[in-house]
């Protein structure tokens, strides 16, 4: 008996929805491949970078030479936005 191919390595650009165009575009093909394997009928949301609050306070503090200007810009959010979560690291550490 002929061991089954895998139907997932036929799948093409072309044959994908925008969404998964868009997966591809950026991770290539394989990634789309691999999530259809494994995570097919499972919805998600990929947040902008400033919603990973562990990830922003992180860089926050790594990042203590710059200014809050800087920050924001780098990770595309207000300096008021930085300033807020410099305030709540603050008064979590106390």
């Amino acid at each position: 008996m002929e061991k089954s191919k895998d139907v997932f390595q036929k799948v093409e650009i072309d044959d994908l929805t925008d969404d998964l165009k868009l997966i591809a575009l950026a991770c290539g093909i394989e990634t789309v491949r691999t999530l259809l394997r494994h995570c097919a009928g499972i919805s998600f949301y990929v947040p902008k970078i400033a919603r990973l609050d562990k990830f922003v306070s992180r860089y926050v503090k790594d990042n203590s030479d710059k200014t809050f200007k800087e920050i924001a810009r780098e990770l595309g959010v207000t300096e008021q936005f930085i300033k807020k979560i410099f305030r709540n690291k603050k008064t979590n550490i106390k």
